[in-house]
């Protein structure tokens, strides 16, 4: 199991640039701990940023890399969110390097040190038709956690920390994808519509009888 893992780590390491690097449709976005500071670290190629870049700002919004990097940054603040303990986390002096793999990276203020529940929301490439994020979270404390951000889950993801271990948070006003209120609100007029219809049929055999 160890030579396993550690194969995993190597193929990770070895191949992770590259498809960064060639494909639009594939980023990670990872959060860990140095020496007592957060930091967020999205890696994708550069098509990724300029195709969402020039697709919401026009292709002659930029003229110098850095006025790219600012709308990039722009665009990032308005589309990544990280919430922890239901508290917004602010992102502090985000910065981009280019290249064939374009990293954005940042670093995260005020993070609790307990931490009880986890959101993350990433859109950064929404307008990408299969783009994939892989999102890796890394906290003194807990167990590293591994999740893939996609259409399916509308790019956002929700924890619960307990006894160190993540779970996923399902959707407190669904039950199995459907809105409470909507459901409860179906079930009530099929009972009004049976009971309608109930009646009506009681009635009309006593006429005929």
């Amino acid at each position: 199991m160890k030579l396993k893992k550690i194969l995993m780590i190597i193929g990770m390491v070895i191949f992770s640039p590259f498809l960064y690097a060639h494909s639009p449709d594939i980023s990670s976005l990872m959060v860990y701990e140095q020496k007592g500071k957060n930091f967020l670290v999205i890696k994708s190629s550069i098509a990724g940023f300029e195709g969402e870049v020039s697709y919401l700002y026009g292709k002659d919004s930029y003229k110098t890399p850095d006025e790219f990097k600012e709308l990039a940054i722009k665009h990032f603040r308005k589309n990544c969110s990280i919430v922890i303990n239901n508290k917004t986390i602010q992102f502090k002096n985000p910065q981009i390097q280019l290249g064939h793999e374009t990293t954005l990276f940042a670093e995260l203020e005020n993070v609790p040190q307990e931490i009880t529940t986890y959101y993350v929301k990433n859109i950064l490439f929404k307008d990408m038709p299969n783009n994939q994020c892989e999102l890796i979270l890394s906290h003194k404390g807990l167990l590293q956690k591994q999740f893939i951000l996609n259409n399916e889950n509308k790019h956002e993801v929700k924890f619960r920390i307990e006894k160190g271990n993540w779970l996923i948070e399902e959707n407190s006003n669904s039950i199995f994808g459907i809105n409470k209120f909507i459901l409860f609100g179906s079930i009530l007029f099929v009972i009004i519509i049976a009971f309608i219809t109930l009646t009506f049929v009681k009635r009309k055999r006593k006429n005929i009888s």
